[in-house]
């Protein structure tokens, strides 16, 4: 099962996330959805995928080490979101403005040895078979 409470650890409840690696693996502009393909150890198959959905913001490289995701707390993400201009500055004098947003909103982060891998989105899922729409 998949968490989602702001501040969750291993969201993906992966035994041993950081012998995994992400790759992203499709991006569906129109539907805002961001598909990563998550393979163990070197293996060429993938062990299974990964979707974000609503997705509002990526920082990340193509591939990176580590499947072992966070979701940051609330005002962390609120602060990406300022900074990365999401959401205006009147959020810090009227905490409510962007509620239609910021309510459903997840930062979801990763930090491995190289990189620091940032994902704004509104929900996300763990897939065992390719996903339909990419093909």
């Amino acid at each position: 099962m998949v968490k989602t409470e702001r501040g969750s650890k291993n969201v993906f409840n992966i035994t041993d996330p950081k012998r995994y690696r992400c790759q992203v693996y499709h991006y569906h502009r129109r539907l805002s959805r961001l598909y990563l393909s998550v393979y163990k150890g070197q293996r060429n198959q993938p062990a299974f995928y990964i979707l974000f959905s609503d997705v509002a913001y990526l920082e990340a490289p193509m591939s990176w080490l580590s499947a072992e995701f966070d979701i940051a707390e609330r005002q962390e993400c609120i602060a990406l979101m300022a900074q990365v201009g999401l959401v205006g500055e009147a959020i810090h004098q009227f905490p409510d403005a962007y509620a239609a947003i910021t309510d459903y909103a997840r930062l979801y982060q990763l930090r491995s040895s190289h990189s620091i891998i940032r994902i704004i989105a509104s929900s996300a899922a763990f897939l065992r078979s390719p996903p339909p729409d990419t093909e």
